[in-house]
């Protein structure tokens, strides 16, 4: 006898994966490519990015800044003062925004040629 768990009638479940966060849009973290961990010994360190540059504003040094934060260890140091934000300088060469349309509209389709 086969039990209803196992029984070949019953379809594979599947996890349930939430496809909202949860959040409003209005609320939606600016998009940042921060490293979340380190990648030495694996200390959390992208939920201090945003306070890490606020702290350095308000005209601390580096060390001091890092010092506050709990960053101990060189190599989560090291994460922090080396990480150059590139997403701004990317998203200078997004053509689809700077011409106001989205991506699949008339404008982007390619008329056939004569031939």
């Amino acid at each position: 006898q086969a039990s209803p768990r196992h029984s070949a009638a019953a379809p594979p479940r599947r996890p349930t994966v939430s496809r909202h966060s949860g959040r409003s849009a209005r609320r939606r973290a600016p998009a940042m490519i921060i490293p979340i961990r380190c990648y030495s010994c694996g200390k959390l360190i992208g939920n201090k990015w945003e306070r890490y540059l606020q702290m350095l504003q308000s005209e601390k040094s580096e060390r001091e800044v890092l010092d506050e934060l709990g960053f101990n260890r060189y190599c989560c140091r090291r994460m922090m003062l080396t990480h150059v934000d590139l997403i701004e300088k990317v998203m200078n060469y997004n053509i689809y925004e700077k011409r106001g349309h989205q991506l699949g509209g008339e404008e982007d389709q390619v008329a056939p040629m004569d031939m």
